[in-house]
């Protein structure tokens, strides 16, 4: 014989799974709705959507003892308030008040002056009686409304929440370290100091953003650098306290990875330089990557796959790969900067790695050295652009660090071989002359560009 409450929570857990398919098919209903609800353009982001899991209904019961007050785990079920959850997402903190309301002037029509509904769904009701923002337990603030979905002559209760991005985010975090929490902590006095000193953080970065957003407009491109510079900034420390909380949680130690992090935005920036949305398609995409990064199980421990041999049709572009095939499986530093990247971007992970090594070589001339030489040597130039390649091939294999990914000795290495293309062409009348100074002219590049990690 089993305990009491046991026996109701295994009840409660039989209805859960009888009522799945139609509880999946009411939050269908309700991601469509709010999703289509007519909102100021820019402010919402996406609507996402959960049904209480097993593990999590089992947990409400024990934490709220329901068995004290519901005989019947049917009258229970029907009256917990967020066996469905749905959240609205937006960039900003600020766009959270705007949400609410508009989404409030929209439920106008009541029968009961409880709960109103939209004259476009009339099954769907929201309490709109309580004041909001409401405080939660933390002492921190947020949108959280009460509805219900009618359905035939049931009504299923479902709760509607408004999030900006860095409190998605940070939920995230307080979720996993302290709600969620049941090993005993000396320490939980200082965790959640430490919470909310991370809560203070994010509400200064939404800040930062919210000002950078407001002097760009949405469909500006990526072409200031004050702007860019700032925003990478700022998303460079969200990203590196990210990696640094997923790895101290896992393996109990970081390492300083400010620097990579750096080198990860600037090449998720420069793939939006050239886009329509410019700056808000880079921020809303890269909030939300690097919150479902936070979310993932992640080994840190394992060794990375690509699908298959990467291809390439130059020389420096399949050496450099091989290089960074070898390294990323040895060496931690070398691992955690790929495994992040395969992380945040879209693709497989043989195709980011193939697009990352284009953008890195890409990186290591400007056009205008490029372009000069062009006209200067013609057909002849492209030999010469590949022993420049040959020679940063020799420096890196020699490096052999990560150090050669950070943005300084980057642009260091860029400045270096451009400078020697431009010497090329000011210095030599044509292409034999140059191959009779060759030798001389390689070692010298790669005793100058060595010097840059020395």
């Amino acid at each position: 014989m089993s305990l009491q409450e046991f026996e109701f929570i295994e009840s409660a857990i039989d209805i859960l799974r009888n009522q799945h398919q139609t509880l999946e098919a009411i939050e269908y209903e309700l991601v469509k709705f709010f999703g289509s609800i007519p909102l100021k353009e820019n402010e919402l982001m996406s609507v996402s959507s959960r049904i209480k899991s097993e593990s999590s209904l089992k947990e409400k019961i024990i934490r709220n003892r329901y068995l004290m007050d519901y005989d019947d785990p049917e009258l229970l079920f029907s009256e917990i308030p967020d066996i469905i959850g749905v959240r609205i997402e937006c960039k900003f903190i600020k766009d959270e008040k705007e949400i609410f309301m508009q989404i409030k002037n929209y439920f106008k029509q009541t029968d009961d002056r409880k709960y109103f509904y939209a004259k476009s769904n009339k099954n769907i009701r929201l309490y709109m009686f309580e004041k909001q923002p409401l405080k939660q337990k933390n002492g921190f603030e947020i949108y959280k409304i009460d509805g219900e979905y009618k359905f035939l002559n049931r009504k299923i209760k479902f709760e509607l929440q408004i999030k900006s991005l860095v409190n998605v985010f940070w939920s995230e975090i307080e979720h996993k370290i302290i709600y969620k929490n049941t090993t005993y902590l000396l320490e939980d006095q200082f965790i959640k100091d430490m919470m909310i000193s991370i809560k203070n953080n994010l509400t200064m970065i939404d800040d930062q953003l919210l000002s950078i957003y407001k002097n760009f407009k949405p469909d500006s491109k990526l072409n200031s650098k004050f702007g860019r510079d700032e925003i990478k900034t700022v998303f460079s420390k969200l990203l590196y306290d990210t990696i640094t909380y997923k790895m101290d949680e896992q393996l109990a130690f970081a390492i300083d990875f400010k620097k990579p992090c750096e080198t990860i935005l600037d090449y998720s920036l420069n793939k939006y330089e050239d886009s329509i949305d410019g700056l808000s398609a880079f921020m809303t995409e890269e909030y939300k990557k690097i919150n479902e990064f936070l979310t993932k199980d992640i080994n840190f421990n394992d060794v990375l796959i690509l699908e298959h041999e990467p291809r390439f049709d130059d020389g420096f572009s399949r050496d450099i790969a091989n290089i960074f095939m070898d390294k990323m499986n040895i060496e931690v530093p070398w691992n955690l900067f790929f495994r992040i990247l395969f992380e945040l971007e879209p693709d497989n992970n043989v195709d980011d790695f193939s697009n990352f090594i284009r953008y890195y070589k890409r990186s290591l001339l400007t056009k205008d050295s490029l372009y000069n030489l062009m006209d200067s040597f013609g057909e002849y130039s492209i030999k010469i652009i590949d022993d420049m390649y040959d020679c940063i091939y020799k420096v890196i294999s020699q490096v052999g660090r990560i150090d050669i990914f950070f943005e300084s000795n980057l642009s260091k290495m860029r400045k270096i071989a451009s400078e020697g293309l431009d010497y090329v062409c000011y210095e030599f009348e044509n292409y034999y002359e140059y191959m009779e100074q060759k030798r001389i002219i390689s070692k010298i590049m790669v005793d100058s560009l060595m010097k840059i990690f020395k």
